[in-house]
């Protein structure tokens, strides 16, 4: 609901300077190819980098194994080959003085995600000589949870002066870059989430985030990462949906915010959420070794269903669709997408809190590139669309003129951020505490963190929505119910909520620091994870209604 702590107001002060781009050369490049590996066979290819202005850029040969994606145990077989920690950016920087770091740079691509024979145009800023690209995939890897796959050559990088756009009506701020340089996928990049990792000669980084999707890969579980949560939390320029960093009113937020930008070095060095609302989970999924596609919300959008009604590939076969930590923004299509899966007997995950909260509109930026502006006004009075069409209207969507709780959808719904307070265990017979061993009452240390989602009007939640963990939790001197749930829909579907920001942060016990929590986090997750990668889980496992025994009304403190 609101930025994260180490994005300072202080360092986007000076976001709106002027910005440079590299336009790029050709250098001689000192990066080894990637090795193949010995659990299957190689194949050596040459991808060519391109200007997308129409100067050839050098080409980086990699040797790269072909993985018959298409075969149960691909993910497995990939997780098996060796693992690198070279993605980390290691840098000691406070986030307020990233920009004047030497060897700055930053970057975006213009798409969010890229299917095999895709062509990928990245966008560079910096003022070092040279910089270098690297493609790192990431799961397990032995606990490394990453795999260099491509690496570019060093180009040099001239100082190419560009001014930031911004548009006074939406307050959107765009790079307005030009293009530094392309690449392709082909075969040699599997499926899955990546960091493309920006090096300058002067020991700068920057990440970009990319999924690599692909529709006829095996794969049980889709994760959804939440690139369109992330852009709305995103202050590069100077602004997020949230607030201005700039002069004048900190209220004097976006309207609009464009894709067409880096996700701010401040923003965990680009990599916006990834780090801890979604690798943790999807190194878990990697080390157990369960086939999984990745997408992102806005391949929910694009995919929200065919004309006549059947799910689109990127659904077809899977068992599950998982949302992570913190997954907040959601079209009309994007919604439709869950619920479509939902009632045709895919279970659904909800690794997180406060999601579905936010309507949204995508919509082209100024070229007529689809969904790379996402438009959100808060208030139905304030979005020009509502007169024209009402279900368009940028609001929440419980209020009018949607009238949507997300916890029709969810079975929880949001109430609060930036609290901490433990889990309590209230029904710990259901299936998704097996050999957990933990027994009713027992308590989460601070497992309910950043923020949380309890139950909502009975009115609009499943009947038989079954509570696993409720506990107190105050804000704003008020007295509220966390609520873990989970419920059976009728297609056989189970779904699955955590109720909290926290639980994919859980799953790391390094940075964590408490075993326990972790230790149970992991567990529990383990559990819903192999169930809903059999089948729809709600055949087997039918949720027995008990939320009315918790729920409970809004309490105000009063302090004596």
């Amino acid at each position: 609901m609101f930025p994260r702590s180490d994005i300072s107001r202080r360092l986007f002060l000076a976001l709106g300077a002027s910005s440079f781009v590299a336009a790029c050369s050709k250098s001689t490049s000192d990066e080894q190819p990637t090795t193949s590996s010995e659990t299957s066979d190689s194949l050596a290819t040459s991808t060519q980098s391109t200007n997308p202005g129409g100067t050839e850029l050098p080409t980086s040969t990699s040797i790269a194994p072909l993985i018959p994606y298409s075969r149960p145990g691909w993910l497995a077989i990939e997780n098996a080959q060796a693992g690198t920690d070279s993605w980390h950016i290691d840098l000691d920087i406070a986030p307020t003085k990233r920009l004047n770091m030497t060897g700055f740079i930053e970057g975006y691509a213009d798409t969010t995600s890229a299917q095999s024979g895709q062509v990928v145009n990245v966008y560079i800023k910096t003022g070092s000589p040279q910089w270098h690209l690297e493609a790192y995939r990431m799961g397990y890897y032995g606990g490394l949870q990453a795999r260099l796959i491509w690496t570019s050559e060093t180009f040099d990088q001239p100082w190419q002066f560009a001014e930031p756009s911004f548009d006074r009506e939406t307050r959107m701020h765009t790079a307005q870059w030009a293009p530094s340089t392309s690449f392709t996928i082909d075969d040699n990049w599997p499926p899955g989430s990546y960091l493309l990792k920006l090096n300058s000669s002067e020991g700068g980084a920057h990440y970009i985030p990319l999924t690599v999707r692909r529709d006829d890969c095996v794969a049980s579980l889709v994760v959804v990462s939440a690139v369109t949560t992330w852009q709305a939390y995103n202050p590069w320029g100077g602004r997020s949906l949230y607030e201005n960093f700039g002069s004048g009113s900190r209220f004097d937020r976006s309207l609009v915010v464009s894709f067409d930008r880096p996700y701010a070095s401040a923003y965990h060095w680009g990599s916006a959420d990834f780090l801890t609302h979604e690798l943790p989970l999807i190194s878990l999924i990697e080390e157990l070794g369960i086939d999984t596609a990745y997408v992102t919300d806005i391949d929910l959008h694009t995919s929200a269903l065919d004309g006549d009604g059947s799910l689109h590939p990127v659904l077809l076969n899977r068992t599950a669709l998982l949302t992570t930590g913190h997954d907040e923004y959601y079209s009309t299509p994007m919604r439709a997408t869950l619920e479509r899966a939902r009632d045709t007997g895919i279970n659904l995950a909800f690794f997180g809190a406060n999601a579905v909260y936010r309507h949204i509109r995508l919509e082209p930026n100024s070229e007529s590139v689809p969904y790379r502006q996402l438009v959100n006004y808060r208030t139905a009075d304030s979005d020009p669309m509502t007169a024209e069409d009402p279900q368009q209207a940028t609001v929440q969507w419980r209020n009018a003129p949607l009238n949507q709780p997300e916890s029709a959808l969810i079975g929880v719904q949001y109430f609060a951020t930036g609290i901490t307070a433990s889990m309590k265990l209230v029904n710990t017979d259901n299936w998704v505490f097996t050999d957990v061993d933990l027994s009713n009452g027992r308590s989460m240390r601070k497992l309910v963190a950043i923020e949380a989602d309890g139950l909502g009007p009975p009115n609009h939640e499943p009947e038989n929505l079954e509570v696993l963990a409720s506990s107190p939790v105050i804000y704003n001197n008020s007295r509220y119910n966390h609520a873990m749930t989970y419920y059976s829909a009728d297609s056989g579907a189970g779904v699955f909520a955590t109720g909290t920001i926290g639980w994919i942060n859980a799953l790391d016990i390094a940075e964590w620091g408490d075993e326990r929590v972790s230790t149970f986090v992991r567990g529990v997750t383990t559990n819903v994870l192999q169930a809903f990668a059999a089948g729809p889980t709600g055949l087997e496992h039918p949720s027995v209604g008990n939320a009315s025994q918790y729920r409970s009304s809004v309490q105000t403190i009063v302090e004596e």
